[in-house]
């Protein structure tokens, strides 16, 4: 059996990944590089023998090694800084920051949005004169900004719509912040330095949001994040931790 765990690990994550998409009826991000990972695993497993008979084929595969450990000794740092980072505050604050995290069927908040919106019902019991800001713009796969579907999911659920202010531009996590900088001060006439925020988000992105946030000016806020259901946790933290390093690199 031993011999044959490459082969094994590349179906166990196919089949992960088609599980995932199945139960949460729509395409989770991040699946189309574990199906890729999974296919290398795969075809590894037939040319394996074949590596080793070639001595500079065997050398270079030794090399590569040695980048993959340390590699994978970063990324168990990175995910060490997820896991830890702080998660759930209850402090009152002016403002709660939801942040977009797609649809599903192209006009309804996906599981992880929905359970990002249920969290800022809960932050509303201590914060009862605080304003929702909600942040998400349309892509390509969505018939609404996201913001609009979450604004509709609030006051379904009973939120009045004058305590909600949409946010519907931007694109990613950054843009989120940076355009929510400039809702949150023209709605409060104060500078966002003024400001109490709370950041409503899953707990596997509450680290990279806190560094965000602070590149965009958030000086007073603070988190409350909602769990990851169970299924998800392998891919979402795997996921976030190279999402981590692209915007530590990237994101101005």
């Amino acid at each position: 059996m031993k011999k044959f765990w490459d082969a094994i690990l590349g179906v166990v994550l196919i089949l992960h990944v088609i599980a995932i998409n199945f139960m949460s009826g729509a395409r989770i991000a991040f699946s189309l590089p574990i199906v890729i990972l999974g296919i290398i695993l795969i075809l590894y497993h037939f040319v394996k023998n074949k590596i080793k008979e070639r001595e500079f084929l065997s050398k270079g595969f030794k090399i590569a090694k040695i980048f993959l450990c340390i590699g994978f000794i970063c990324f168990l740092g990175i995910e060490a800084m997820i896991v830890t980072y702080p998660k759930h505050n209850e402090k009152k604050d002016d403002y709660i920051l939801v942040l977009g995290a797609g649809l599903t069927n192209r006009i309804n908040p996906s599981l992880i949005l929905r359970e990002r919106l249920d969290a800022a019902i809960e932050c509303l019991k201590t914060n009862d004169k605080a304003y929702i800001v909600l942040s998400g713009g349309q892509g390509e796969d969505e018939d609404m900004p996201e913001s609009h579907a979450m604004s509709k999911y609030l006051q379904e659920k009973g939120i009045n719509n004058d305590r909600l202010i949409l946010e519907d531009k931007s694109r990613d996590t950054n843009q989120n912040f940076e355009f929510s900088k400039k809702k949150i001060e023209e709605h409060s006439h104060k500078s966002l330095d003024e400001i109490n925020v709370k950041i409503v988000t899953t707990d596997f992105h509450a680290f990279r949001s806190s560094i965000l946030a602070k590149r965009n000016g958030y000086v007073n806020f603070d988190n409350y994040s909602c769990s990851t259901v169970w299924y998800l946790i392998p891919v979402t933290y795997t996921r976030e931790a190279f999402a981590i390093v692209k915007s530590v690199l990237f994101d101005k």
